[in-house]
């Protein structure tokens, strides 16, 4: 018998990911410098390449995002994985409420006088669409199939975006937001299909160690580039080179770590 994860695995890594969604409110919404860091970022992403075009890609992403789920509803009826299909669309339902309740309710950007009043766009709601489509349709594959979900979801995730903030829809935190926000359900959802899968033999080695020091590499990586640019960040410069690379890698290192940490926690759970 194949070893299977515990419930409380999950649960820690969306214990873990909820602690990270709030310090990126913290900082990067509610503090000076994180405000000047992810508005410069904004800025400094802007190429004016193509605007129209990628519109027309972003504005496709809540129809193509209904689409997958549909598709990974239908997949899951094929497969008979009844629970599965439920947590996904729960996953995709919870995700996106919490998503506009955060954004339109819940939290705030006051103006401390980084960038001047504009509204909270954190976190980002096609961001939380898109990914929680693709988490769904991750939910009701097969296990050997869903490392290449996983894979194509951060990919094309990374993609959107870096479309979102070079469209100057939204900042990187608002990207990063939403992607922890679909990431606390996803894992809250392996705890019930953990549950759910009969157990196996007990693990030799267990997964989530190596999972918690991914999630660690991640963020130190992140801290890093962050940490870079908060030293060379200049309310002068409008788009500091630093300041953009550092919101490209918070959003690569977050859609990639997150696809990482289910591809690991999820192999063994039906």
């Amino acid at each position: 018998m194949r070893a299977t994860p515990r419930a409380w695995h999950f649960l820690a890594t969306a214990v873990g990911l909820a602690a990270l969604l709030a310090m990126a409110y913290l900082f990067f919404v509610q503090g000076y410098m994180g405000q000047l860091i992810d508005e410069q970022a904004r800025l400094g992403a802007q190429v004016g390449v193509g605007a129209g075009a990628v519109a027309a890609v972003l504005d496709a992403v809540p129809l193509t995002s209904a689409g997958i789920v549909v598709l990974a509803v239908v997949i899951g009826l094929i497969r008979r994985r009844g629970v599965a299909t439920v947590v996904a669309l729960a996953v995709v339902a919870a995700s996106n409420l919490t998503t506009q309740a955060l954004k339109h309710e819940l939290l705030d950007r006051p103006d401390n006088g980084a960038t001047g009043a504009w509204h909270n766009s954190f976190p980002s709601g096609h961001t939380t669409v898109f990914v929680s489509a693709m988490f769904a349709l991750f939910l009701v594959c097969s296990p050997r199939v869903r490392p290449f979900v996983a894979a194509l979801g951060a990919a094309a995730t990374i993609a959107v975006g870096i479309l979102l903030v070079e469209s100057q829809w939204h900042r990187p935190s608002d990207i990063v937001g939403g992607i922890l926000v679909v990431a606390v359900f996803v894992f809250l959802g392996g705890a019930v299909l953990a549950r759910a899968t009969p157990r196996g033999v007990r693990p030799r080695h267990r997964a989530w160690p190596g999972a918690v020091g991914l999630l660690a590499l991640a963020a130190a990586g992140s801290a890093g580039a962050i940490g870079l640019a908060y030293l060379t960040t200049d309310a002068a410069d409008s788009s500091a080179l630093a300041a953009t690379v550092a919101g490209l890698v918070a959003i690569v290192a977050a859609a990639g770590t997150v696809a990482v940490l289910a591809t690991v926690l999820f192999r063994r759970v039906a």
